[in-house]
């Protein structure tokens, strides 16, 4: 697939690469090829402004749950297997028609579909550095939530296999898709909350 036109902000294109590995670099086996073949894809002419566009809520949500999101992605092969899966899918999708991702989407429909506020566009041929200081503040701010955990936290790093890092470096590396996967798959966003919420209840910090 050729996006000829879709043309990353360098500065952009740097502030993702660098804030994916300040998180992800010590427990991933990140593909830099892939990350920024993704930094392309969330430019404008690179995925549609459909599959750019991710639902207000869900973006506060996934701010405000990073590290709960992060811990289940360290710990739990089921949870980190359902990121796998959902990234599988978007990726297989990339060359369907459009009537045949019209059916996938309406297969993955899990309960009603609730009302938005409206939709953030991303769009990494721009630069924008007071949002960027704001992105990086809100996981900042949520990875401090599980800073009483520290101690666990390093000695659950320290454990991670090279099946663990690889199987998290490629749904990060293909953020672009999980991106996708969590706005269009219901099943799975919804997966994901039900586990966010247990874990962040049994931690105190839900």
């Amino acid at each position: 697939m050729e996006f000829d036109e879709a043309i990353p902000d360098g500065f952009a294109e740097d502030f993702i690469i660098a804030l994916i590995g300040e998180y992800f670099g010590n427990i991933a086996a990140l593909d830099e090829k892939t990350m920024r073949e993704n930094v392309v894809l969330g430019c404008e002419n690179g995925f549609s402004e459909e599959d750019r566009s991710v639902r207000t809520e869900l973006v506060d949500y996934l701010f405000d749950n990073f590290s709960v999101i992060y811990l289940g992605l360290l710990v739990n092969d089921d949870f980190r297997g359902s990121f796998k899966k959902a990234v599988d899918l978007e990726l297989d999708l990339a060359d369907k028609s459009k009537s045949y991702i019209r059916d996938v989407r309406q297969q993955l429909k899990d309960g009603p579909v609730l009302p938005s506020k409206g939709n953030v566009v991303i769009d990494l041929s721009k630069f924008d550095l007071a949002q960027a200081k704001d992105i990086s503040m809100k996981i900042r701010s949520s990875m401090d939530k599980i800073a009483p955990f520290s101690d666990e936290f390093n000695s659950i790093v320290q454990e991670v296999t090279d099946s663990d890092a690889a199987a998290i470096g490629f749904c990060i590396s293909n953020f672009m898709f999980l991106i996708r996967a969590f706005d269009k798959n219901p099943a799975f966003e919804n997966y994901v909350r039900s586990i966010v919420k247990a874990v962040g209840t049994n931690l105190g910090i839900a």
